[in-house]
């Protein structure tokens, strides 16, 4: 058995958050579209798209999934990585799925068409954000590796603990936190294909 490699608060705050705002307002200006007119398509303010443009805040996944949706742009292109069938535990590409206090880090080659997969870790209370969201693909699995996963979905909560593992069709609306005020949660979510 292998263990679990985590790392310290220390060094993940030495690693640089992806930057995925100027992607968003290339996209935006590519399709003609303003900052009032994308946020009334997503009901979300024009300061708050503003700021996500500017990387100055993270989106809740359902934020992102929705302004990716508005502007025709499939979430995995968001995502840069190399395109090896081997990515080392210290070179695992951080990428921003959305969420409060949560780090993800791609596991797959950004050009896998099959399946994405997402080291995360989520600090106590952090996850998906409130609202529910769908994401466009056939398949998510979630392993736990460590601490614990709270699963809402739609009108049911699932808790998840170490070594659980859920798999269920992510059209539906879901969200994810972690209940814990004081551990936090590593896991693995794997979707297929990957999310369009």
């Amino acid at each position: 058995m292998t263990d679990i490699s985590i790392e310290s608060p220390k060094a993940r705050a030495g690693k640089q958050s992806p930057r995925i705002g100027h992607l968003l307002r290339e996209r935006r200006r590519q399709l003609d579209l303003t900052l009032d007119a994308v946020a009334e398509a997503t009901a979300l303010t024009k300061g708050f798209l503003s700021d996500i443009e500017r990387d100055k805040t993270s989106p809740s996944v359902a934020s992102l999934v929705k302004l990716c949706e508005v502007l025709s742009l499939p979430v995995g292109d968001l995502f840069t990585s190399s395109q090896s069938a081997v990515v080392r535990a210290d070179e695992r590409p951080p990428i921003r799925f959305g969420g409060i206090d949560v780090s993800d880090h791609l596991l797959t080659p950004s050009g896998s068409l099959r399946l994405q997969a997402i080291w995360t870790e989520i600090e106590p209370k952090g996850g998906g954000g409130e609202q529910l969201y769908s994401l466009r693909a056939e398949e998510e699995f979630i392993l736990i590796l460590s601490g614990e996963l709270a699963l809402q979905l739609e009108d049911e909560t699932f808790i998840l603990g170490q070594g659980d593992a859920m798999t269920f069709d992510p059209r539906r609306l879901h969200t994810f936190y972690n209940p814990s005020e004081t551990t936090r949660t590593i896991a693995i979510f794997v979707m297929t294909p990957k999310p369009r």
